[in-house]
Parts: C-alpha cells; sequence; structure tokens
C-alpha cells in the first residue's frame, strides 16, 4: 500500500510539459541512471537555459542519425522520463548530465519543434500485474534465458549478473535485459513502446532466445577454428616426418608423374631451344618440390600457362582483296576513304608474302565504328579478334605481367589474350589507348612501347612468363578519341586511321540498313508489327536530338522509339503505323538541338568558329562586349592557354588596324566562349576572336551563313590548322555552307570526298583583310 501511495505522490509531481533531448543508436530505457554528454552547440546552449529551471529531461530516439540538430518530424513520438541528478561542465562547451530514468512517455503535441524543444507528454508507469502462473513461468524463462546468454558472452561483466539478480518487477527486468542485449535501432524501439508487462515479456523472450541462438553458434564456429589450428599443427608435424621417410627412400610419386606430363607437353611444343632449356630446367626442379607446398603450386600454374600458349609458327592465310572490301562494305556504310586505307593495308601485306604484325590506331569521336571496323578487319584477313580496353590503366604489370614471386601473380593482358584465341597471330583490339593513365606503379604506356614495336616485339618478354615470346605476327589495333594524349614515341609506332564521323546522309543511310533493323529484333518486333520510320522524321531525329559525329545516340533515340512501339502493342492501343516528324516530341521530348534559324547572328561583337574536339568537329560561338574600366581584357568560358594567346594576338591585332586609342584604352573588352562547364583549347581560334572584336569595334553584326577557322599572326596573316573535315561536318551538322579557311588548308579541301564538300562554299583566306571583305 505504500508503494502505491508513492507512485501516486511521484505522479502527482512530474511535469505535464518537458524539454526534449533527441538520441542517437539507441533509446534509454526506464529504471536505470544514465550518463548524458551534451557537445557544444544549439542544444548545449537551449538545455543551458532551461536546465536551472527544470529537473527533468524527456529523452527521445531520432529516426534518421544522419541528421544534425532537432526536428520533431525525425524523432519517435515514445520516449523516457530522466530526473537530473548532477551537471558538470566541460572544458570544450558542452556539458555532462547524470540521470535517473522513471518512466515512459508519449508526446501529445510538440509545442516548441526548433530552438528550444519542448512537448507536452502523458507517462505510462508500469502498473502492479497479477501474479498468476503464466506470468511466474514467463519471467522465470526470460531470468533463465538471460544467465545463459551472460555464460556464453564473456562481454557480461558481474555487476550486470547482479543487477539481474535483484531486479524484481517483471517490466523492470524487461527493460534491463533488452538494455543489454545487442539489438537493432527499431527494436529497441519497439520494447520501448511495449506498454503491457506481458507482451514486452514475450517480445523480449523473443529478442533474448535469438541472441542466445547467435552466441552459441558463434562459440560453435570458433570452437571448429581452434580444432581446425590444431589439425594443421598436427598436419604440418605428420608432413615433416613424412618428407623425411620419403627422403630416405628416395623419389615423390605425384611430383614424378607430373613432371613427365608437362615435359611430354613441352617437348611437342615448337619453342625456341633456348625457351625450351629454360622451361625444362623447372620442370626439374617440380621433382624436387613437395605437391603440398605453395611453391609446387606456384611452379604448376606456371607451367600450365607455358604450354596453353601458341608456340607454333603463324600460318599463311590467303587474303581475298575483293571478298575483304565486300566485307567492309556490308557491315559498314560510308567511310569510304577509310575503308580505302584498310583495304591498302591489306594489299601490301599481300604482296609482301610473309606473314607480320602491324599497328593500326583508328582515331575518331565516340559512335562512329572503331571497333566494329576492327572487327571487320579481322574478319577479312580470316583471324580471329580479342579486344581489351587500357583506359584508366595505370600499372605497368597489366601490360607486361606480375614477377612470380608475388602471391596472386599473373601475366599481362597480352599473354591472357593470346591463351584465350590460343593463335599466334589474331587481331587485338587495345581500346581507349588515349585513356592510359600512370601512377607509382608504373607507366602502360612505356611499358606498351616494346609490344607495340616492330623491332622489339619479336622477343617480348613477360615478367611472369621471365622467358621471350613472340608478338610480331599479331594485328595489333588501336583505338582513341584524340591523339593529343597519346605519347609521342608511342604514337610513332603506329599507323594512324582517323574517322572523321558521318554527315547527315550518311546518317540517313547506317540507320535504314543497320540501326532500325537491329532496333526492332532488340524491342521484340517483326518488320509487319513495327512502325515505319518516314525518310522526314528521320532526318528529324538526326538533326535535333543526335547531332553528334557518331551514331550511338541516333541508335539510342531509334531504340527509345521501338520500344514505345512495343509498348502500345502490349497495351493493345492503336497507333498510326508510320511515324512522321509531327509524332517525335511525342515519342522522344523536346529536340536538344534548336534549329538553323534560331542560331543566326544578330548582335555585334559574335562570331560563329569551328573546333575540333575529342567528341569530333563543333561550332563554337565567341561573344564580346565592351565596359567601362582600365584592364585590357577579360577571358571567360575555360579557356586553355593556347586558345587565351591567341585572343590576347586578336586583341592586338584589332587595336593596330583601328587606331582607336579613346575606344580601347576607356574600355575592358570581355571575351566569352558559352558553355563554360566545359574546357576549350586548340590553336584555331584566332580569326573567330579578330572577328568578334572587330565586329564589336564597328557595332556591327558579321554576315549569317560563314563559319571560319585559323589561327592569327600579329601580321594579320592566317596560319593553317588541323582538322578540315570534321570542322566542315559540323558546319554541315549545323546547316552552314560558307566555310572561311587558311589558304594553305587548300590541298585539305581539295582531299576531302565528295560527299561532304558538295553544297558548301569555300572560302581560303591568307589574310584578315579578305575575311572582313567578305563578312562586313
Amino acid at each position: 500500500m505504500a508503494e502505491e501511495n508513492l507512485i501516486v505522490a511521484v505522479d502527482q509531481i512530474l511535469p505535464e510539459k518537458i524539454f526534449v533531448v533527441p538520441l542517437k543508436y539507441r533509446p534509454v530505457y526506464p529504471g536505470m541512471v544514465t550518463p548524458l554528454v551534451v557537445p557544444p552547440g544549439p542544444l548545449a546552449e537551449s538545455l543551458e537555459k532551461v536546465i536551472d529551471n527544470a529537473n527533468y529531461l524527456g529523452l527521445v530516439m531520432q529516426k534518421d542519425d544522419s541528421r544534425n540538430g532537432f526536428d520533431s518530424d525525425n524523432v519517435y513520438r515514445v520516449g523516457t522520463l530522466g530526473k537530473i541528478l548532477k551537471k558538470m561542465n566541460l572544458p570544450n562547451g558542452g556539458f555532462h548530465i547524470l540521470l535517473n530514468t522513471i518512466s515512459r512517455f508519449s508526446v501529445s503535441e510538440f509545442t516548441t519543434r526548433t530552438l528550444h524543444p519542448s512537448a507536452l507528454v502523458e507517462y505510462h508507469r508500469d502498473s502492479p500485474v497479477e501474479n498468476d502462473n503464466e506470468m511466474i513461468a514467463l519471467t522465470r524463462s526470460v531470468l533463465s534465458t538471460a544467465k545463459r546468454m551472460m555464460n556464453i558472452n564473456p562481454y557480461f561483466t558481474e555487476e550486470m549478473k547482479v543487477t539481474l539478480v535483484n531486479v524484481e518487477e517483471p517490466g523492470r527486468i524487461a527493460d534491463f535485459v533488452c538494455s543489454i542485449l545487442n539489438l537493432e535501432k527499431n527494436e529497441h524501439q519497439e520494447i520501448l513502446e511495449t506498454f503491457d508487462i506481458r507482451r514486452r515479456l514475450e517480445k523480449t523472450l523473443s529478442f533474448l532466445s535469438r541472441e542466445v541462438e547467435l552466441a552459441e553458434l558463434q562459440q560453435k564456429i570458433q570452437g571448429k577454428v581452434d580444432e581446425k589450428i590444431q589439425n594443421q599443427q598436427r598436419e604440418h608435424l605428420l608432413r615433416e616426418q613424412l618428407k623425411a621417410i620419403r627422403n630416405e627412400l628416395g623419389g615423390n610419386e605425384k611430383s614424378d608423374k607430373d613432371a613427365d606430363y608437362y615435359r611430354k607437353k613441352i617437348t611437342q611444343l615448337n619453342m625456341p631451344k633456348e625457351t625450351s632449356e629454360k622451361v625444362l630446367n623447372d620442370v626439374a626442379k617440380l621433382e624436387n618440390i613437395e605437391p603440398q607446398s605453395n611453391e609446387y603450386g606456384v611452379l604448376v600454374n606456371y607451367l600450365d600457362t607455358i604450354i596453353e600458349l601458341p608456340w607454333s609458327k603463324p600460318q599463311q592465310k590467303t587474303i581475298n582483296i575483293a571478298q575483304a572490301r565486300k566485307t567492309l562494305d556490308k557491315d559498314h556504310s560510308g567511310l569510304e576513304d577509310v575503308k580505302q586505307r584498310i583495304i591498302e593495308h591489306l594489299s601490301v601485306r599481300i604482296m609482301r608474302k610473309e606473314e607480320t604484325g602491324s599497328i593500326i590506331c583508328l582515331v575518331g569521336p565516340p559512335g562512329v565504328g572503331k571497333t566494329s571496323l576492327g572487327k571487320s578487319i579481322a574478319k577479312a584477313m580470316q583471324k580471329k579478334f580479342f579486344r581489351f580496353s587500357v583506359g584508366g590503366m595505370r600499372d605497368e604489370a597489366e601490360i607486361k605481367g606480375h614477377r612470380r614471386t608475388y602471391i596472386g601473380a599473373m601475366p599481362g593482358k597480352l599473354i591472357q589474350a593470346l591463351k584465350v584465341v590460343k593463335e599466334p597471330d589474331p587481331v587485338l583490339m587495345l581500346d581507349e589507348i588515349d585513356k592510359m593513365g600512370s601512377s607509382y606503379q608504373g607507366d602502360p604506356a612505356s611499358a606498351l612501347l616494346e609490344v607495340l614495336d616492330p623491332s622489339q616485339n619479336h622477343e617480348f618478354r613477360d615478367h611472369y612468363l621471365d622467358i621471350p615470346f613472340d608478338l610480331s605476327a599479331i594485328t595489333f589495333i588501336t583505338t582513341a578519341n584524340t591523339l593529343e594524349t597519346i605519347p609521342g614515341p608511342l604514337l610513332d609506332r603506329m599507323e594512324v586511321i582517323a574517322l572523321s564521323g558521318y554527315i547527315l546522309e550518311e546518317k540517313v543511310k547506317i540507320a535504314q540498313k543497320y540501326i532500325i533493323p537491329r532496333s526492332i529484333e532488340l524491342s521484340g518486333l517483326t518488320l509487319k508489327n513495327a512502325r515505319k520510320i518516314t525518310p522526314g522524321a528521320l532526318k528529324a531525329i538526326i538533326d535535333g536530338y543526335s547531332r553528334e559525329a557518331g551514331v550511338r545516340n541516333l541508335e539510342k533515340q531509334i531504340q527509345k522509339i521501338y520500344r514505345k512501339n512495343a509498348t502500345s502493342i502490349v497495351a493493345k492501343e492503336k497507333v498510326s503505323m508510320t511515324i512522321t516528324e509531327k509524332e517525335l516530341p511525342a515519342l522522344l521530348g523536346i529536340a536538344r538541338f534548336k534549329k538553323e534559324s534560331k542560331q543566326k547572328i544578330t548582335h555585334a561583337g559574335t562570331a560563329l568558329g569551328l573546333a575540333y574536339t575529342s567528341m569530333g568537329g563543333a561550332t563554337l560561338f565567341i561573344e564580346c562586349t565592351a565596359i567601362a574600366g582600365k584592364e585590357r581584357f577579360k577571358l571567360t568560358g575555360q579557356l586553355g592557354k593556347v586558345m587565351t594567346e591567341s585572343a590576347d594576338i586578336a586583341l592586338t591585332y584589332i587595336q593596330s588596324i583601328t587606331q582607336d586609342s579613346d575606344f580601347w584604352g576607356k574600355n575592358q573588352v570581355h571575351i566569352h566562349v558559352p558553355d563554360g562547364a566545359t574546357p576549350k583549347d586548340g590553336p584555331s581560334a584566332g580569326v573567330t576572336i579578330a572577328t568578334a572584336l572587330y565586329s564589336l569595334y564597328k557595332k556591327k553584326p558579321m554576315k549569317n551563313g560563314f563559319a571560319m577557322t585559323g589561327e592569327l599572326r600579329l601580321t594579320g596573316d592566317v596560319l593553317p590548322i588541323g582538322g578540315l573535315k570534321e570542322k566542315t561536318i559540323a558546319a554541315r551538322r549545323v546547316g552552314i555552307k560558307k566555310i572561311i579557311f587558311p589558304a594553305d588548308n587548300q590541298p585539305d579541301w581539295d582531299e576531302l570526298p565528295e560527299t561532304i564538300r558538295k553544297g558548301m562554299t569555300p572560302y581560303p583566306v591568307s589574310h584578315f583583310e579578305e575575311i572582313m571583305k567578305l563578312i562586313f
């Protein structure tokens, strides 16, 4: 009776409104003395203001521990009330509080949600329970299981065991047991929110039984590990005794059998004499090594690699030039100049009448067909094709292998490729050779020098093999997006074939001949139920959604159309069997590229140039404006060192020919190249910047329909540039018909295919004055 009165008295003095403190990771259960460390910050400042007038704090757990600060939506509504026993300030500005947790509570309403979090609460004290047989049995089960857990788990201290023995109330027993269990965060909160003591004991018993089962399993596994270690020590002792016995008897049956097997295999290989003798010496070592030792396994793996390599001499294959040309035409539309270069290369191999390798470098923007062209070359040469990427490679061991002294050593990519193709003269493609890196582990580009040098690769030494291997019969094909990042010595060993990209007409043919049939098949459609894309719609897709040099994005757009086609068939929707240009926005969304009419130059100080990037040719707008200021000029748009120097030269030249000190002396010129997030550099923007500056000075926009490229000297002379083909294709893509380029590049223009030059008007110039006459 006295205990009941005490509870009532305590309940009467508990505050209805309390200050709330968020906890991370796990809640605190009632009936325990717990420390609370409050770090310096907004919460500590809030607590400092209210703690002197309040004896109680409400402890609630956060739902998302990664979020800082108090948010009422991020805390559970059931927590624990704690009475402040002691407060100690810390040197860093926070403080340490000792709390005696009293009762569960549930939040009725948060009165303050951010700065000083407080809430109106309703308390849930454990009411006395009837000690019926079921409750007694449930409590005893929890106690016995907890004691069993404590005997298994060495992390439970004697103080915990004593505390458990002295707790009498069933509700407090459940709370104490759960407080020392390694439960999930939501499971702790589930126990805290269980106000019914019987249900709380049942859940506690369930969690406790699970933890006991895991602890017993852990103990069982540990016992097996200990037993295994003892067995290994015993086996090692027996093995040493067995080794001594075998030495006395003289001989090892397994080693002898393996040595005979490898000796027979190696003598059948067409290996050079010196190489064969060295490998046979390794076979002899096998006879004196225990099969159970690590060294034995390493040597066996090494010999397996040796016998799997193609040591035979390559057989002369007959190349039919007519068939090769037919294969290239069948697999690729357009690229006539590239295919002609490949035919010439194959013709030279026929005339030499010997099977020697070569190194071809296919350079071009993404999606122009470099990889598929390599496959076609292998097909035309009737050889096996193998591809691996060297992009991002930073370890030279990827090329030359690891030495056998390392654990897990293996040969390099080249030797692994030869193990797969099992032929000495395959076509090996090294993809993305312009994206190799270097690190403290070595420079793979330097390692490739030995691989791709015809005067060295006939006796290439892989670190793992440590014997010479002939790579001279291999046809190497490398691919790259740009030549600028390929080291000079490596580039010097390769024959470069440039793939410039496709014009509109070529893309239409490729789409009709290859992409559309392949997309129909991938979508599960047939020619009967697949919608037909009209030529006008196909040109609109190319012009509005995929103007890049390659056709990879074009294929994605067409696949998207036929996926929607398949969806309409499955959903039994009625649609027209013909796709016109008007339907493209509904199928593909708003066009990514503006029409030609929206790209006209209407303001002074603007010029349209042509640039060459790793993605192919591109148009480049240069914008200039003048503002009052003392500085000479300002550059924006992520310009590199070369373009910065071009802008400086262009400004100096325009100042020299205008001779207007008032305008240039009082104004600061701001030169900007749009798309500022993309770095830009290169020696071909001089005349474009000069044109924009001259237009700014004259306050007169340049004529529309022109695009230009070329570098400028201080004398006004226009210097030659590279990439004229790619820049011409870029101009065609955006509808530009008139191109201004250096007169020294006239031979490059004459060599362009007729399909690219058709409809274009060239304007070769030698001096900037010619450009002024053309466009102003």
